[in-house]
């Protein structure tokens, strides 16, 4: 297992933000003339991305958001969501991620983590954009307001990956779930979004 950095680095962008950790905010641009192709942390590697009673949030102040640093390049580039959602590992590499299930080695099975920028944080943002760069996803800690399907939710539930591009599916709370689990929801769902407490394993 890599080590986790305490300080791992944020491209461009938000990054004083008190509202929520800078890798909502940042991705860095693949450019092959620039060393590492423009990836401004090893790829695959852990970071540290918030001790969360530092920001603005109401919950998850007593967690420590973990993120793994990736880079999101997708075939069939669908539209992004307006809110953090599951992305899925694409290769063997295990340091290249897709929002589209059907794209990775493993299907909804092979989720890499939650990916955090979304055109919420980033006005403007398009999947054109994004595809091809890098960015942080978190692994561990308390991530609120992930995009879900649209049935009800119940904290409890075993949060799982779902056919949908960047949205998880659900295993009711005291049913074995029946895909890999990417953590619990906190909370029920509001508005679409769920909060999740992230129980993946950090390989």
């Amino acid at each position: 297992m890599a080590l986790i950095k305490d300080f791992p680095k944020f491209g461009s962008g938000i990054v004083g933000s008190t509202t929520l950790p800078p890798a909502y905010y940042v991705y860095d641009a693949y450019n092959t003339a620039l060393e590492n192709n423009g990836a401004q942390n090893d790829l695959g590697s852990l970071g540290v991305l918030a001790v969360c009673n530092q920001f603005s949030l109401s919950n998850g102040r007593g967690t420590t958001l973990v993120g793994r640093y990736v880079r999101y390049n997708s075939t069939a580039n669908p539209a992004l969501l307006a809110a953090p959602g599951p992305v899925y590992w694409k290769d063997e590499t295990f340091t290249t991620v897709t929002g589209v299930s059907t794209e990775s080695v493993g299907g909804v099975n092979m989720v890499a983590g939650l990916m955090l920028i979304n055109t919420t944080t980033v006005s403007g943002l398009t999947a054109a954009t994004l595809n091809g760069n890098f960015v942080w996803i978190a692994v561990a800690g308390f991530v609120p307001g992930v995009t879900s399907i649209g049935v009800t939710y119940a904290a409890g539930d075993a949060m799982i990956g779902a056919a949908t591009n960047f949205t998880v599916g659900k295993v009711a709370a005291g049913t074995a779930p029946t895909n890999q689990v990417i953590g619990y929801a906190a909370s029920a769902t509001s508005s679409s979004l769920v909060d999740i407490l992230m129980t993946m394993p950090l390989y």
